[in-house]
C-alpha cells in the first residue's frame, strides 16, 4: 500500500515539474526520447517540436528509460499475479502466446500502413506494449471477476461495437478487417471461452485469440492484395527451432535440468528467432534483395563488427545466463520473469519474420 502512495506522489511531482520547466523536461526529455521517436516512426522522417528534433529509433538514454520501466512493470505484474492467485506455468505461457503474436502482427500492420494517424501511434513501440499490457491485464481481471458465457457474450458485443466504430471513423485502409468478419471471430472466441471453462485462462486465451486472429486475417488480406512476398526468410524460424531443440536434447542426454525445461525451450526459441532473423535482415549474408536496418544501438554495433555474428552469439549467451540466474528464484517470480523474457524475444522476432516475408 505504501508503494502505491509513493508511486502516486512521484507521478504528481513529475507532472508539476513538467509544468514548471516544460522546455527542459518535456521538449528535451519526454519529446526527444519518448514521444518524438514514435511520431517520427509514424511519419517516416525526423520531426521537431519547439526546435527539438526527434528521430526514429532508440538512443542509449531511451534504452535505459525503457529498461527501468520494464523492470518496474515486471515487478508490479508479479505482485498482481500473487494478489490474484494467478499461477504462471507452462500452460499459462502457451495460452498467452496469442497476445505475443498479436503484438507482432499489429506492429507489421502499422508498418504496412493499414493504420492511419493518430491510430498508428498506438501500434508503435513503446505504446504498443502499453496497449498489449492493458488488454492482457484486462483479460485476466475479467476472468477473475466474471464467470459464465452470458457475461463473456456481453464483452464480445462491446468489442464488436468498439471495432465497428474504429472501422467507420479511423480505419481507412482496404486491408482493414470488415466488421462482419470481426463478428464471426468474436463468436468463435465466445465458443472457445465456453469450451474451456477455466477462469482467467479462458478469458485470457479467448480475448488473445480475437486480437490475434483479426490481425492475422488483415495481414493475409494484405499478403493477397498488396504484399511483395519473400518466403526465403522462413528459414529463420527453422534455424531457431533447430538451436532450441539441440539444446533441449543435450539437456536430456546429459541430465541438465535448465536445458530440458520446456519453458526454457520456448525462451531460447523466441530469442534465437529474434537474433537470427535480425542477423539475416541487417547483415544479409546471402545478399538477398532486402534492405533493413537496426534501431537499437548495441545490436547495431555488434552487427557492424565481428562479421555480424556478434549479436546472435551474444544474445544466445545472454539468454542462457538469464535463465541460469533467475532459476533459483521463487517459482511464480521466476516464471513471471520468464514470461516477459519470452515476450521480448518472440514478439519482435515474429514481427521481423512477418515484415520481411510481406516485404514491408
Amino acid at each position: 500500500m505504501r508503494w502505491r502512495y509513493v508511486a502516486v506522489a512521484v507521478a504528481v511531482i513529475f507532472i508539476i515539474l513538467v509544468a514548471l520547466f516544460p522546455h527542459a523536461l518535456y521538449d528535451n526529455f519526454l519529446w526527444k526520447y519518448i514521444i518524438g521517436p514514435v511520431v517520427a516512426d509514424a511519419a517516416g522522417k525526423p520531426v521537431q517540436h519547439n526546435g527539438v528534433y526527434a528521430y526514429e529509433g532508440y538512443t542509449p538514454v531511451s534504452e535505459v528509460i525503457y529498461g527501468i520501466l520494464m523492470v518496474l512493470f515486471i515487478y508490479l505484474t508479479y505482485l498482481f499475479f500473487e494478489r490474484n492467485g494467478i499461477v504462471v506455468d507452462l500452460r499459462f505461457l502457451l495460452l498467452s502466446i496469442p497476445f505475443m503474436l498479436y503484438g507482432s502482427m499489429a506492429r507489421v500492420m502499422e508498418d504496412a500502413g493499414i493504420f492511419s494517424r493518430p491510430l498508428s501511434y498506438f501500434f508503435i513501440s513503446p505504446f504498443i506494449y502499453v496497449q498489449i499490457g492493458i488488454l492482457f491485464v484486462f483479460s485476466l481481471l475479467y476472468g477473475i471477476r466474471f464467470r459464465g458465457k452470458r457475461a463473456f457474450m456481453l464483452l464480445m458485443l462491446a468489442a464488436i461495437v468498439i471495432y465497428s466504430l474504429l472501422y467507420i471513423f479511423l480505419l481507412s485502409s482496404p486491408y482493414a478487417l470488415h466488421p462482419a468478419i470481426f463478428v464471426i471471430l468474436s463468436l468463435i472466441a465466445l465458443w472457445i471461452y465456453g469450451k474451456m471453462e477455466d477462469g482467467y485462462l479462458s478469458s485470457m486465451f479467448s480475448i488473445g485469440f480475437l486480437c490475434f486472429s483479426s490481425s492475422l486475417l488483415s495481414l493475409i488480406l494484405f499478403a493477397i492484395k498488396g504484399a511483395n512476398l519473400f518466403p526465403a526468410i522462413l528459414i529463420t524460424p527453422l534455424l531457431a527451432a533447430l538451436v532450441a531443440m539441440l539444446l533441449y536434447f543435450l539437456g536430456i542426454r546429459f541430465n541438465f535440468s535448465l536445458l530440458r525445461n520446456r519453458i526454457n525451450f520456448t525462451l531460447i526459441f523466441g530469442h534465437m528467432l529474434d537474433a537470427i532473423t535480425t542477423y539475416f535482415a541487417v547483415v544479409n549474408p546471402f545478399k538477398w534483395k532486402i534492405n533493413y536496418g537496426e534501431k537499437h544501438p548495441l545490436p547495431d554495433f555488434l552487427m557492424k563488427s565481428f562479421y555480424g555474428v556478434g549479436y546472435p552469439v551474444l544474445k544466445f549467451l545472454v539468454i542462457l545466463g538469464v535463465i541460469y540466474v533467475v532459476d533459483d528464484l521463487k517459482k511464480n517470480l521466476k516464471n513471471t520473469i520468464k514470461f516477459f523474457i519470452l515476450f521480448l524475444g518472440l514478439s519482435p522476432g515474429m514481427r521481423d519474420v512477418l515484415r520481411i516475408l510481406l516485404g514491408v
